[in-house]
């Protein structure tokens, strides 16, 4: 099982998002993590059903390229999540999978709990907008959905002042993703 698992939904492959993401894996395995890739656009991924399987199972009832997902982020010691920002908020790629992880939390009788606590994770943002503070909530709303999960958001990245038709990624922001993938390694031999 891989130690770190990457979720990415970001509609285009080589955009600014998934160069991030990419580099966190390329640090947390410089360290010898094993990691993995899930593209959110891929082909096949349905969105929740509402059927309510996950309240009495620890999994989803959907079959779909995501179905692998739950068994890896409960042996996981670490995640990624990347989204641009569209419309103020995640793209819907992004909405899809965090629907789908209604299953990482259970009904109590006081509440919710969560099902697989402890994990770290590195969340990375891109937008098109100048104003890096202009999205704040949308990054902040979607790290306490993590948080609700039981999950320690250790490090947020944000890439913005993409629609300049001069933006290119800086080499102290790939290095920031480079050190936080090291980071990520170091903390899941702890």
């Amino acid at each position: 099982m891989p130690k770190i698992i990457a979720f990415s939904g970001s509609p285009r492959k080589n955009g600014h998002t998934n160069t991030l993401i990419r580099e966190i894996l390329r640090g947390a395995e410089s360290q010898g993590d094993d990691s993995k890739f899930y593209d959110l656009n891929a082909e096949g991924i349905c969105p929740c059903q509402g059927c309510n399987y996950c309240r009495t199972h620890d999994g989803c009832a959907v079959q779909d390229p995501l179905q692998s997902a739950y068994e890896e982020i409960h042996q996981a010691e670490a995640l990624i999540l990347g989204t641009p920002i569209y419309c103020r908020g995640v793209t819907a790629q992004t909405k899809i999978w965090i629907d789908r992880m209604f299953s990482m939390i259970e009904s109590k009788d006081s509440g919710f709990a969560p099902r697989h606590p402890g994990k770290r994770v590195v969340t990375v943002y891109s937008q098109g907008y100048y104003d890096a503070a202009a999205y704040q909530n949308a990054i902040d709303s979607t790290n306490g959905i993590l948080k609700g999960f039981g999950w320690y958001v250790v490090e947020t990245l944000l890439c913005y002042n993409t629609s300049s038709p001069t933006f290119v990624l800086s080499p102290e922001l790939l290095k920031r993703a480079y050190d936080a993938g090291q980071s990520l390694a170091k903390l899941s031999e702890r």
